[in-house]
C-alpha cells in the first residue's frame, strides 16, 4: 500500500469530487459512520452517494492537520455548512490493497452538524429514485 500515492489520490477527490476517484480508493464493503447515526451505513454505492453529497454541501472544506499511521489516517477539516463553521475529522482505514474499509466523520459544533444533517439529508432524498422513497414522502 503506498499511503503518500492514496492520500494525494483523496485530495485530488477533495480538490475535484468525481465518483472515479472514490471508484478506485473505496472497497467494496467499506462502511461508512455517519455523525448521524450509529448504525454504518455499508458498501461503496452507499459511501459513494453520502460522500459526493458531502461534497456538495461543505463550502470552504479545507484540511487543518492530517495524522496518519501504518494504515490510518486521521484527517483534521474546516468548513461551512450554510454559513456555519464547522470543524470535524475524516477517520479513515485501510486494508491490505490499499483500499478505504471503513470511513467515519465527526463534526462539531452541534449547530453546524444540525445544519449539515438537514443539508445531506434533503439532498439525499433527491437522489433517491420514487421506487426507493417510503410511502407519503
Amino acid at each position: 500500500m503506498n499511503h503518500a500515492a492514496n492520500l494525494e489520490l483523496w485530495h485530488k477527490f477533495i480538490d475535484s469530487p468525481g465518483t472515479a476517484i472514490l471508484d478506485e480508493l473505496l472497497d467494496d464493503d467499506v462502511r461508512f459512520h455517519s455523525p448521524f447515526v450509529w448504525k454504518p451505513k455499508e458498501g461503496k454505492h452507499i459511501t459513494t452517494a453520502i460522500l459526493m453529497t458531502a461534497a456538495s454541501v461543505f463550502d470552504e472544506f479545507v484540511y487543518v492537520r492530517e495524522i496518519s499511521g501504518e494504515r490510518d489516517w486521521c484527517l483534521e477539516f474546516e468548513a461551512k455548512v450554510g454559513g456555519l463553521t464547522a470543524r470535524g475529522v475524516d477517520l479513515i482505514k485501510f486494508n491490505d490493497a490499499g483500499n478505504i474499509i471503513d470511513f467515519e466523520v465527526m463534526v462539531r459544533p452541534a449547530n453546524a452538524l444540525e445544519a449539515l444533517g438537514k443539508e445531506m439529508s434533503k439532498r439525499l432524498e433527491l437522489k433517491k429514485s420514487p421506487n426507493d422513497r417510503h410511502p407519503g414522502s
